[in-house]
């Protein structure tokens, strides 16, 4: 069980896990929304991630589920390839950097792509974290401008 740092709040790196888990049953489960509650309550069980940031968890899931087609809309325009060509994982994993480079301002997009990749290496093989740190470093020169100037 990871123990958290000393001082620390409530573990986002933790509730980013429980979060592309929850989007990949979701989108898995063929994107019924009504499964959404069940799926974040098995998430917010689990507990070797009981230190999480539970509202975070909410946070990030609901605000990819209703932002979606937006997410993958700025998605395919750095890819040049479609969306149905993307693994599942690795689309959940994008959607949420995406997500929070565009809604979550105080964190540094490098936070974020960090995290991002951290997520990959977890979930995903090399190939697919040279993928999404590409498509992650250009969303950020559009989303972030000058910031990642």
């Amino acid at each position: 069980m990871n123990k958290p740092l000393k001082g620390a709040g409530p573990n986002r790196h933790q509730a980013r896990e429980s979060a592309v888990e929850v989007l990949y049953a979701w989108q898995s489960g063929e994107c019924d929304n009504a499964s959404i509650p069940g799926l974040i309550a098995g998430r917010l069980q689990e507990e070797e991630r009981e230190q999480q940031d539970q509202d975070y968890l909410r946070t990030l899931v609901n605000g990819v589920l209703e932002n979606r087609n937006d997410l993958d809309a700025k998605i395919t325009t750095v890819i040049n390839r479609s969306l149905r060509s993307v693994a599942t994982l690795e689309l959940n994993i994008l959607r949420l950097a995406t997500w929070e480079m565009i809604n979550r301002l105080e964190i540094p997009y490098r936070v974020i792509i960090n995290e991002a990749l951290e997520l990959a290496r977890d979930y995903t093989d090399e190939p697919a974290r040279s993928f999404i740190n590409g498509v992650l470093d250009k969303l950020a020169k559009s989303l972030r401008a000058e910031e990642s100037k």
